[in-house]
């Protein structure tokens, strides 16, 4: 994606001591400077968040992502410039990462000329039912919102309540950190994944437009229109591929949540069994009083 046209080493002995060095850092695009700032070596970059102790290894994190960030920001632009109807935006055909020593000198300088994907008839129809799925997704969020008046979670956040030990049970049992690791595990998997009943109205929502595709296909065939046909043909291709995509979404993401339901499960488990314990210690110390 990218052609490095300058890298070079900073210079032997220019950081005796790494960790202790402060440096500057630019991106330029076409000769503009767009960002900027200072940070020091060993530090979380505010961009990157890498803490290398290498200029170069710091530069390189620095570029990737600002390459990456320049092609990413130019396609959506170019998207929402055509839904919109404006003229589209000129692409950065230059990125610049410069790192500067405290004294000014540069330490490292990286050179690109970002290759931007043409977007396709395809990417522009996938784009605007993503934006018509997200208008209609929202509005619905909005009605739910007004009939309820409450807050609640989104789809993809877990409905699981959160337990908090009660002070009768020893916060050093190990157990509770078993617990928060075993719901913490859970609640990752689900962030990666999309929920379980969005993909399933995807996954139908495909099929209707599958089965409309079908019939305007069957349609044009009677009718003889060739052109018609042709045109039907490759929707319906288009549909059949977007309705294996979700189905096969569908498929991951209850996976995805069937393994994090069982990650609960024995989390809840462990947690009766402190609760257990608990009431039984209590039991026996009333006893002893008696």
């Amino acid at each position: 994606m990218h052609e490095v046209t300058d890298t070079p080493e900073a210079p032997p002995g220019a950081a005796a001591d790494e960790l202790a060095e402060r440096y500057t850092w630019e991106i330029v695009h076409d000769g503009v400077t767009v960002d900027s700032g200072e940070s020091r070596l060993g530090e979380p970059h505010p961009l990157t968040g890498s803490t290398a102790g290498q200029y170069y290894e710091v530069a390189c994190g620095l570029f990737e992502q600002a390459c990456d960030t320049v092609v990413e920001e130019h396609r959506y632009e170019v998207m929402m410039a055509r839904v919109d109807g404006n003229p589209e935006p000129r692409p950065v055909t230059v990125v610049t990462v410069l790192l500067r020593y405290a004294d000014g000198s540069v330490a490292i300088s990286m050179t690109a000329h970002p290759r931007h994907r043409p977007i396709t008839d395809k990417d522009m129809t996938e784009y605007r039912e993503y934006l018509e799925w997200a208008e209609e997704d929202h509005r619905r969020f909005l009605q739910r919102k007004a009939l309820t008046d409450e807050t609640f979670d989104l789809p993809w956040e877990s409905t699981e309540e959160e337990w908090v030990p009660d002070e009768t049970i020893d916060q050093t049992d190990p157990r509770l950190t078993r617990i928060a690791e075993l719901e913490g595990e859970a609640a990752d998997i689900r962030a990666e994944v999309f929920d379980p009943d969005h993909c399933r109205e995807l996954r139908f929502r495909a099929e209707e437009k599958l089965r409309a595709a079908h019939a305007a296909a069957v349609e044009a065939e009677a009718g003889g229109d060739d052109a018609a046909l042709a045109a039907a043909e490759r929707e319906v291709l288009r549909r059949t591929e977007r309705l294996a995509r979700w189905t096969t979404l569908l498929a991951e993401t209850t996976a995805a949540y069937l393994q994090a339901a069982a990650l609960d499960a024995e989390a809840a488990q462990v947690r009766r069994a402190i609760q257990a314990d608990n009431q039984e210690a209590e039991a026996g110390s009333v006893s002893e009083g008696e």
